[in-house]
């Protein structure tokens, strides 16, 4: 199974990683071809705002209902996205929607105490050799333990990822887990079929594309700014953000060690993904040269304004470093106008 591209015309839009090694090359997206006059230059359509194709059959409620049955339920109503419990520091955001992007789902439910998360991508094989090639995977894998449970259940060309944190749960809950999974997973494998997905320009583009340190340092009053792109480990959702998806993510701080000194900046995308966009909270705002953009606050005082430009679902997020996060507005304007007009001068 394979996704085909789907080239919409119109303005494009934007995209770091906590957990990714050095960045890996994205193939680039066909581009469409032109007929008529070149004297004549026609005006693209606003193109429709559409959930991705799902490439097999099986939902959040298929899951919900077999976790339910599993582990009972949840405290809390099961999402379509991925889990912010535990999670990675580049969520939440647009990275949660990375697998509806490659065409699967990604579903989770619970707190802190109990939670379980269940993902399942197509073209299994392609994203397990790559995030194998970057020692992200190490083959199948089922496991309960000390309250948490981890697997990895290939079937056909669909790759099943699950976790499931409860106190309750001990080596004897593997095997009933893994089975009811299994039955998850050969559905999905059993009705893949071939699907469309947008194509959108920020797939496979640098994060320098959009934002430098230079114009960090100029924005946020500040001069020791540096990008940091390569850090942490591999692991299946960097593959599917990544190379699938064609992501960056795009981390700004102090020079020096990754994980000391000042955060500054954090931005991510989601290639084509206004559709999600659309479903967020937030105080809408203007921002020159996006569509749309809405404003909103971390839990730790970080301000968020996430932009829409045509299609795609750009988020930028700062940190507050003890005197309260910047304003992150001048800085949406200049990465949007960097990445659909380009860099106006050095910085």
């Amino acid at each position: 199974m394979r996704l085909r591209s789907l080239i919409v015309f119109g303005t494009a839009a934007l995209l770091l990683v906590s957990g990714c090694t050095a960045e890996p090359t994205v193939e680039p997206k066909p581009s469409a071809s032109q007929s008529g006059s070149s004297s004549q230059t026609p005006t693209p359509t606003p193109a429709p705002i559409v959930e991705p194709e799902t490439a097999f059959d099986v939902t959040c409620d298929d899951v919900a209902a077999t976790m339910a049955e599993l582990v009972g339920e949840p405290s809390t109503p099961v999402e379509p996205v991925l889990s912010t419990v535990s999670a990675m520091s580049w969520l939440p955001g647009p990275a949660q929607h990375m697998f509806q992007r490659a065409g699967g789902i990604a579903c989770s439910a619970g707190d802190a105490e109990r939670n379980w998360e269940v993902t399942i991508v197509p073209d299994a094989l392609a994203v397990i050799a790559g995030a194998t090639e970057r020692q992200g995977f190490w083959g199948e894998a089922a496991s309960c333990e000390n309250g948490r449970c981890g697997f990895e259940l290939p079937d056909g060309d669909v790759l099943l990822s699950a976790t499931v944190v409860d106190p309750d749960l001990g080596a004897d809950d593997t095997s009933p887990i893994e089975e009811a999974l299994r039955g998850i997973a050969a559905s999905a494998a059993s009705s893949t079929r071939e699907v469309e997905y947008v194509d959108s320009d920020i797939v496979g583009a640098s994060c320098e594309r959009f934002v430098t340190p230079e114009q960090v340092d100029a924005a946020f009053g500040v001069s020791d700014a540096a990008l940091f792109t390569d850090f942490g480990g591999w692991g299946i959702p960097a593959e599917v953000y990544e190379v699938v998806n064609g992501s960056r993510i795009c981390y700004v701080k102090s020079a020096g060690s990754e994980y000391e000194g000042s955060s500054y900046l954090m931005l991510t995308t989601l290639p084509a993904g206004a559709w999600a966009f659309e479903k967020l909270d937030g105080d809408p705002v203007e921002v020159e040269g996006a569509d749309a953009a809405k404003a909103s606050e971390g839990q730790n005082g970080e301000k968020i304004l996430d932009v829409r430009v045509g299609l795609d679902w750009i988020r930028l997020m700062t940190y507050d470093n003890g005197s309260g996060a910047a304003d992150p507005a001048p800085l949406a304007e200049k990465v949007v106008r960097n990445f659909t007009v380009g860099h106006t001068a050095p910085e």
